[in-house]
């Protein structure tokens, strides 16, 4: 008989949903901690582009294990150029993190089938002249217009806005994708860009939303007339 054992992150908790990178500090930490009280995991992490290429940081230890019911930090360092990135806005990447827990001594002569679980997390580099405030506040500045039946929401701000919710007359809207953006980025609004959206039919009136901030907690709402 084969048995199946799922783990991983599901005991492994990620201190954050997001990652904002100051391009003035030589490092960043990522807090990690094992609340399962009888297993220890086996954490594995790297950062990509948001296609999944491998991209210029390097996390410290790469590879760590976590004994039971402990906690680690975790360093993130950008070993790339700076120069190579934008200077008037954020860029995005991400950090991966899969875990995998040891095998319970019950279980090591069985024939058991063990998964390794993954997360990942939005690592925002962010040039030292923009200013944490500024980002607090700029999905305030979004401004939205129709077009038939599409949403379409623009960015001014050198700020990536991560979306949590967005309604036209109440009725929720959905992220039009496509082969250049990524689903995982579908609900962000990029730096000076833009992203459009699907209203049903029959949804009229005040486009509402609200977004992510920096520490990964729900803003208030906000309304425009369309």
């Amino acid at each position: 008989m084969v048995r199946q054992k799922c783990s991983g992150i599901r005991r492994s908790y990620l201190g954050g949903t997001r990652i904002i990178y100051p391009s003035n500090k030589s490092e960043v930490q990522m807090p990690i901690k094992n609340k399962d009280d009888n297993n220890k995991y086996l954490v594995q992490s790297w950062v990509t582009n948001v296609d999944g290429v491998k991209a210029p940081f390097i996390i410290t230890p790469p590879i760590y294990k976590m004994e039971a019911n402990s906690q680690a930090l975790l360093h993130i360092v950008f070993s790339g150029d700076k120069a190579a990135l934008p200077q008037d806005r954020e860029s995005l990447f991400v950090a991966n993190v899969k875990s995998v827990s040891a095998m319970p001594a019950e279980l090591k002569d069985k024939n058991t089938l063990q998964f390794a679980m993954k997360v990942q997390l939005k690592l925002f580099w962010r040039p030292s002249n923009l200013k944490e405030v500024d980002a607090l506040s700029a999905w305030e500045d979004l401004q939205f217009s129709r077009q038939s039946s599409q949403l379409i929401a623009k960015n001014s701000t050198p700020f990536y806005i991560s979306l949590l919710d967005i309604t036209v007359g109440g009725k929720p809207v959905t992220p039009i994708s496509n082969d250049s953006i990524p689903s995982a980025v579908s609900m962000m609004i990029p730096p000076f860009g833009e992203q459009h959206f699907s209203i049903p039919a029959g949804a009229t009136g005040k486009v509402s939303w609200s977004a992510v901030n920096d520490y990964g907690a729900a803003t208030g709402k906000k309304q425009q007339q369309l």
